[in-house]
């Protein structure tokens, strides 16, 4: 397999060697030295880079995410953006850049690049009522916080206006042209890495592998790599399945696809359950809620799954899948030991049912 995507504005295309290697190491490894590495671990932000993809209306859309714990063929489809691509073609500092300089806005300077990216998502989003929440992922080590909030408030008050916004539509062809059309899968380094594009190849192929590592957003499995060095033998991808990352609002119930962000999230939870809203703000940062999923959180047993006690107060029921066949099961029985599940075989969490 062949990953294909745009870095900035030019198209590349990647064989990995290894395909759970890290969009971190692979772009420094290509003299992309502006995304930093601090954690290893999507705590500290300095790693941030912004990851371009169409939404529901067929635009481009930026988010923020941790590329430390993001592996390469994830990219296929998006756009990646880091902190060389902003300047405008004639060389002009992107906006916030140049904010960021008029208010001194940089110290020692290593965690200025990720500050820089998840300020540029935030440019493309929302208004300066949300710089606090945006910034929450991006750790300062010289404590330079007010004039990175000083600068981001100006830059927003300011015309959204940058090349991105300009030539969108370009962009959104672009995208479009790449975005890929059928399942795909590579080899390299003892791994085998299986992309499925819709959920019937995702039911074929968790059943010819029940013992696969299946990975939604990589906040969690991404450690396993850059902390444990673990060999995963085979990783089945969820995050190309559509029907996955679909959010149903019923009278009495909303059915969450496994595979739906915690950004996504977090305005119907707000909308529902107030106090619910608050803890996903807590859960992670912006980061971690543009690529963790709750069905993930779920799925993997892991005893820092914040999300279930309140779920479990709320009657959740999941819906779990193995080949086709489905069966609901209440969330508390689902746990059944440290790490270990009531997952047959399989089988894999489809939705999650939880009643307003």
């Amino acid at each position: 397999m062949t990953v294909r995507f745009l870095l900035g504005d030019k198209p590349v295309a990647v064989t990995p060697i290894d395909p759970t290697q890290t969009v971190l190491q692979w772009l420094r490894e290509r003299g992309r030295v502006g995304t930093k590495e601090g954690c290893a671990e999507g705590d500290c932000g300095a790693c941030t880079v912004v990851l371009g993809e169409l939404d529901d209306c067929g635009r481009p859309a930026y988010r923020a995410v941790n590329a430390c714990i993001l592996f390469v063929p994830e990219l296929a489809g998006k756009q990646l953006l880091t902190v060389e691509d902003l300047a405008e073609a004639v060389g002009a500092l992107h906006p916030m850049q140049r904010a960021l300089v008029d208010h001194h806005a940089s110290q020692c300077g290593f965690c200025t690049t990720g500050f820089v990216m998840s300020l540029f998502a935030l440019f493309h989003q929302a208004g300066d009522s949300q710089i606090h929440d945006a910034l929450a992922g991006n750790l300062c080590r010289c404590t330079g916080y007010r004039p990175i909030v000083d600068a981001a408030r100006a830059c927003l008050a300011g015309p959204r206006d940058d090349r991105f916004v300009r030539y969108a539509p370009d962009k959104a062809a672009r995208l479009r042209a790449l975005a890929p059309s059928h399942a795909d899968a590579m080899e390299g380094a003892g791994t085998r890495y299986l992309m499925p594009r819709d959920l019937a190849e995702l039911e074929r192929l968790r059943l010819s592998h029940p013992d696969a590592v299946l990975l939604a957003g990589g906040t969690d499995v991404g450690l396993w790599i850059t902390k444990e060095h673990r060999r995963l033998g085979i990783v089945i991808s969820l995050n190309d399945v559509r029907e996955l990352q679909t959010v149903e609002e019923r009278p009495d119930r909303l059915d969450i696809g496994a595979g739906a962000t915690y950004a996504r999230l977090l305005p119907l939870f707000q909308r529902h359950w107030p106090s619910f809203g608050e803890l996903l703000c807590r859960l992670g940062s912006a980061q971690i809620r543009n690529s963790g999923t709750m069905g993930g959180n779920i799925a993997n047993g892991s005893p820092i799954g914040d999300s279930m006690p309140a779920l479990i107060a709320l009657r959740a029921v999941l819906v779990l899948n193995r080949g086709g066949t489905r069966r609901e099961l209440p969330l508390e029985a689902f746990f059944v030991a440290y790490r270990k599940t009531a997952l047959l075989p399989g089988e894999f969490v489809e939705i999650g049912r939880a009643h307003v």
